[in-house]
């Protein structure tokens, strides 16, 4: 949680600072300060690439884990109220069904797991998607409340072991440093148990 809240804070501190090194850069041309702008505009965009870089070394340094079955990754606004665990799986052939649960402990505000995106990793890095993506978790998840919901891969019996993936995959969470970054924390997933 505190990850999160410091990556958020991080966040909306470059975004004020791009912002104001552009009012500069805006100024100094409108003034005739070419000088001024040429500075300000340099400045303001080597911050950014160095934020952006900053995002990108956050995803290489975040360390894999899997966590066993039952086990909760949570999802974080300025409180982590959403919580993912797998509480089973079984395979039928070429096909797995994954049973997730998900669970609010909000207060009031619902929570919406349908905005989450599910992927099965094989232990060859091999990303599969749902075959019922879109599907699942589509009802707002209620403030205190748990529901379960089944996702389905078409799999290859060769990578296994499988574990799921799970991420908010939009911004803000792309933008964010340290271990509350997407692609940081889709480096945490969840077993599937045996």
């Amino acid at each position: 949680m505190l990850a999160h809240f410091l990556g958020a804070l991080a966040l909306l501190g470059a975004a004020l600072l791009i912002v104001l090194g552009v009012g500069i850069a805006l100024f100094g041309l409108a003034r005739g300060d070419r000088a001024l702008a040429r500075r300000a505009a340099i400045a303001t965009g080597a911050f950014a690439g160095l934020y952006l870089l900053g995002t990108v070394v956050s995803a290489l340094l975040a360390p894999r884990r899997v966590l066993p079955i039952g086990e909760e990754v949570s999802f974080c606004g300025f409180d982590c109220h959403l919580h993912v665990s797998v509480v089973g799986s079984e395979t039928d052939e070429n096909r797995v069904g994954v049973f997730v649960q998900v669970r609010s402990d909000a207060r009031q505000e619902p929570e919406y797991p349908k905005y989450l995106q599910f992927r099965l990793i094989g232990n060859d890095n091999t990303v599969l998607v749902p075959d019922n993506e879109g599907r699942p978790f589509l009802r707002p998840l209620a403030a205190g409340q748990t529901y379960l919901d089944s996702l389905y891969f078409t799999i290859s019996v060769t990578n296994f072991p499988y574990t799921l993936r799970v991420i908010y995959p939009d911004l803000p969470e792309a933008l964010l440093l340290g271990p509350a970054n997407s692609r940081a924390a889709g480096k945490t997933t969840l077993g599937l148990g045996d």
